[in-house]
């Protein structure tokens, strides 16, 4: 088979780039009309509840019409593919997109981001009883972003002892939870742990607690999460850092091959991953690894008249529709 022209992969670049535009067409015009519907139909509520504060009150309805247009578009990912990676739909953003005729209507736009991917803090103690090798495995994560050894050792120990309800002996004074919306939890539920001991709600509580120095905690940020325990991480959107924290013996420059490899050929299956493995690594034991995600974080910036708004919300997918764990305007 003769090789391609460069003609060729020119107009196979420019027909995948005009397939992309199309997509990100689509979903902008849904999307505002959507919110728009959205808008006017919680109007009147909204201006109840802010007590006629007309321009918040708008931005506070897109805001949340936005995310209610993420869950629905996770939703519908999630009944149409049993795999989830970063070429799926709902990993496009959207642009901030004017809501009528012009932007004195209001403007909105936003993005979904996974969550599984990242080693979830929370797991070290579940139900406030400590996980040995979860608290192995995060160990090897700090190490991987410069932590050392011992350091490492027992920043791990330390937070699973605040984990199951006992002092973080790293740090100075524990934190105030994070602000968040509890009529909007997920069945209402608080940040203990059954077992007597206080889970995390969000990651930067490491910093508040003093277990980890601010330095260290920028370089960790992007590979954990505070999220209820017991999900698996998606081998799909996870970095080369996770995977070779939680893939005994895997090297991070064999991780980060794993995750090059990955983005021309996504996982299917844990079958896929340990196929494409090196001699001596091997699979966790357990209810480890998937290759759909769970928990999401959608970031939405909104405006109307004089008001602006940015709203986070983290989205827990484990039914059909996607609950809302928390809303936080950073």
């Amino acid at each position: 088979m003769s090789a391609r022209s460069p003609a060729f992969s020119r107009c196979a670049r420019r027909a995948a780039q005009r397939g992309a535009a199309v997509v990100l067409a689509l979903l902008t015009v849904s999307f505002a009309a959507m919110l728009a519907a959205a808008a006017l139909a919680d109007f009147g509520h909204g201006l109840a509840m802010l007590g006629g504060r007309h321009d918040q009150a708008q931005a506070w309805q897109l805001g949340r019409a936005a995310v209610d247009w993420s869950r629905n578009i996770l939703a519908d990912d999630a009944r149409r593919t049993s795999t989830d990676h970063f070429g799926e739909i709902w990993t496009t953003a959207i642009p901030v997109t004017a809501i009528g005729s012009d932007s004195a209507d209001g403007s909105v736009g936003g993005a979904i981001h996974d969550l599984s991917g990242r080693f979830n803090l929370n797991d070290l103690a579940p139900n406030g009883r400590p996980d040995t090798p979860a608290i192995a495995r995060f160990t090897r994560l700090l190490g991987l972003v410069g932590m050392d050894d011992a350091s490492a050792n027992a920043t791990a120990r330390a937070l699973a002892a605040h984990l199951q309800g006992g002092t973080a002996e790293l740090g100075t004074a524990p934190a105030a939870a994070p602000g968040t919306a509890p009529d909007e939890r997920s069945g209402g539920e608080t940040n203990a742990n059954a077992g007597g001991g206080r889970a995390l709600v969000e990651t930067r509580e490491l910093v508040l607690l003093g277990l980890v120095p601010a330095a260290t905690f920028a370089a960790l940020e992007p590979h954990v999460v505070a999220a209820p325990p017991g999900a698996p991480i998606n081998i799909n959107t996870a970095s080369a850092e996770v995977l070779a924290a939680v893939l005994d013996s895997l090297s991070l420059d064999v991780a980060r091959n794993l995750v090059a490899a990955r983005e021309r050929a996504w996982f299917r299956n844990l079958g896929d991953l340990e196929g494409r493995l090196p001699e001596g690594a091997a699979l966790p034991a357990g209810r480890v690894l998937d290759v759909r995600s769970r928990y999401f974080l959608v970031t939405i910036s909104a405006a109307y008249g004089d008001a602006l708004l940015n709203l986070q919300a983290m989205l827990d997918r484990e039914s059909n529709w996607p609950a809302i764990l928390w809303y936080h305007t950073p």
